[in-house]
């Protein structure tokens, strides 16, 4: 979770949080105080985060008017509501392995009509044949020479 205490009144209102009382120095009142010495301050505020689990967290914060907002793992970005309906998949074709990617905006009503689905990018040189061969005219056995010359 990522939390904002913007100013000293929302600092007094944190340390007033359930399991947060230690917090309350007179060193901390001002934000200079705080700041002077960040280093013991977060190892202390992380001591006490490990007590509460997000959901608390959020709670305790949202009815103290404290900034708070869930950090999601990938996997649980990917599965948001939101988030899904807009993401573009690709598969794999030789591993399988399932990619989602944001839309380029420019792209995104053609990709509506194409499901939100593209083709997997192509490996290293694996068109070569086809753009050296088909597309440019060189025999099966120029290729393979441009190959062993390590050219292609």
């Amino acid at each position: 979770m990522y939390i904002a205490v913007g100013n000293d009144r929302q600092w007094v209102s944190f340390t007033q949080l359930p399991g947060f009382e230690g917090l309350a120095k007179p060193e901390y009142v001002k934000n200079a105080g705080r700041i002077k010495d960040v280093k013991n301050l977060n190892d202390m505020i992380n001591a006490a985060m490990k007590q509460k689990n997000t959901d608390e967290m959020i709670e305790l914060c949202n009815k103290a008017t404290i900034a708070i907002s869930r950090v999601n793992t990938i996997e649980e970005v990917i599965e948001d509501p939101y988030v899904k309906e807009s993401l573009l998949t690709a598969m794999d074709p030789l591993t399988k392995t399932q990619i989602w990617m944001a839309p380029p905006p420019v792209l995104t009503p053609f990709l509506k009509e194409k499901h939100r689905t593209m083709t997997f990018p192509p490996r290293f040189g694996q068109h070569n044949k086809n753009v050296y061969g088909s597309v440019l005219g060189l025999s099966d056995e120029k290729i393979g020479e441009l190959m062993e010359k390590g050219i292609i």
